[in-house]
């Protein structure tokens, strides 16, 4: 009998938290909720995003295209087992769609809202790190599909 789609994602998703943290972070996850709002909890999210980055940022200091800069950022994604991301400029925006981010496995599908924050924060610093002005900001779209794929725009 041939595995659904559903079936496929649902076995892919629960590979993606090592066994030893998942009962760590979904407790962690659902403390840091009793005690803080969702905006809280995204700056969060948003400023631990923004020091991953900063801890990596010659992973992609001076990529000179956004085929490379996606190149380089997929190779370190991959290294960590966090899925791949794909870049596309559009008219005025880059599209960000990371897919295979484990934040939906790791903190539950109810906190997506607020860890994406996380991704936020990286991706702006990595835009920030290349040169872009302060006034394009990274933002989800709120556009999450089965946890797995998490969009976000960069632009004014």
């Amino acid at each position: 009998m041939a595995m659904a789609i559903n079936d496929i994602q649902q076995y892919f998703r629960t590979q993606q938290v090592p066994l030893q943290w998942l009962p760590i972070l979904r407790a962690m996850a659902i403390e840091m909720s009793a005690y803080a709002d969702a905006k809280d909890l995204h700056h969060l999210f948003f400023n631990i995003g923004e020091r991953f980055a900063k801890n990596a940022e010659s992973h992609f200091q001076g990529m000179q295209s956004l085929d490379q800069l996606e190149e380089s950022l997929n190779d370190f994604w991959s290294r960590l087992n966090w899925g791949w991301v794909d870049l596309n400029e559009l008219k005025g925006y880059i599209d960000i769609t990371h897919q295979a981010a484990p934040l939906a496995e790791a903190f539950g599908d109810e906190a997506l809202g607020w860890s994406v924050g996380f991704l936020e924060g990286f991706y702006q610093t990595v835009f920030a790190v290349l040169g872009a002005s302060n006034k394009m900001v990274v933002r989800s779209t709120g556009d999450i599909v089965d946890g797995m794929e998490l969009r976000l725009r960069f632009g004014r």
